[in-house]
């Protein structure tokens, strides 16, 4: 059971508010179903600021018990000695192709996490790492921010708490839901938190197309000499501009949002894969930085003392 810091009140909200501000009385009947009627003075004198934070977007503390702690633990496989690493973001970024890069296995391989456009999962799965001294434990985490649990019961929802590292993968814009993940981490001072921009090689050929002649096509093997050239000239350009700009938009956000500036690694599937491999990929940019990033996590973490 959750033990709520900041505890709301029962009585309904005036008629006369807004339709945006319907969520707050219906949190008020979960709380006190939940955990009962509370009208201390105290309760009662904390009340119009919990419902100004509520009107402003700004959700109330909530932290595990200890009995939450155990069950979601038990329920995720939580070992002591391992670290646990979760891999979040909204459908379609790629977290199940993500998983199988870092293991160094192709989608074809035969224990390779199944991929796709649509969410093909809708929990959480557990994915050991194949390689013989690993210490990672990987888990795939079904979407976030979406009807179904939106953005701010996700964390706890989920049981993100118990997990050491979570890696949030976005797209542009950054998503309230990520936002939400990173400020519960920064909460949870215990969890490393790593924010990834996924799928780089798409977005920056995408980019390069718009600025080739018209007719253009990357697949063509026969372009002329010319056309070539500039093609990888543009294509320079196009990944500088697609590096800065995430940068900035994620700094923008996170700066808006208070929370503190963050490193934001850029990179693509296929490049990682090959780095894994200890291969070369052209496509490659943070790929090496992200493993080494979590390797020093891994390294010194308590958990890999254990």
């Amino acid at each position: 059971m959750w033990t709520v810091l900041s505890m709301v009140a029962h009585a309904a909200l005036p008629t006369a508010m807004s339709a945006a501000s319907a969520a707050f009385p219906a949190a008020v009947s979960a709380a006190s179903a939940a955990y009962g009627p509370v009208r201390s003075a105290k309760t009662e004198r904390a009340r119009p600021g919990v419902e100004r934070k509520w009107f402003e977007g700004v959700r109330p503390e909530c932290r595990p018990s200890d009995e939450d702690f155990s069950r979601m633990k038990a329920q995720y496989r939580y070992s002591s000695g391992f670290i646990h690493i979760a891999v979040v973001g909204f459908a379609g970024a790629g977290k199940s192709s993500f998983i199988n890069a870092v293991r160094g296995l192709p989608r074809t391989d035969s224990v390779a996490a199944p991929t796709g456009i649509v969410e093909t999962t809708d929990t959480v799965t557990r994915h050991a790492d194949p390689h013989p001294d690993s210490r990672i434990v990987w888990y795939d985490v079904s979407t976030s921010g979406t009807p179904k649990k939106p953005d701010w019961q996700y964390f706890n929802d989920m049981g993100l708490y118990i997990f050491d590292c979570i890696i949030v993968l976005i797209d542009n814009p950054v998503l309230d839901s990520d936002l939400a993940i990173l400020r519960a981490c920064k909460q949870f001072k215990n969890i490393e938190a790593f924010i990834v921009r996924s799928k780089s090689d798409q977005h920056i050929n995408n980019m390069v197309c718009k600025r080739m002649p018209q007719g253009f096509d990357l697949s063509n093997s026969d372009m002329n000499a010319e056309t070539r050239s500039f093609f990888l000239t543009t294509k320079l350009e196009e990944r500088q501009r697609f590096i800065d700009e995430t940068s900035q938009n994620v700094q923008m956000h996170l700066k808006k949002h208070n929370l503190l500036p963050k490193k934001v690694y850029v990179i693509c599937m296929d490049a990682m894969l090959a780095t894994v491999r200890k291969m070369h990929s052209t496509e490659a940019i943070d790929e090496a930085d992200l493993l080494n990033d979590i390797k020093e996590f891994v390294l010194e973490s308590p958990q890999n003392e254990s």
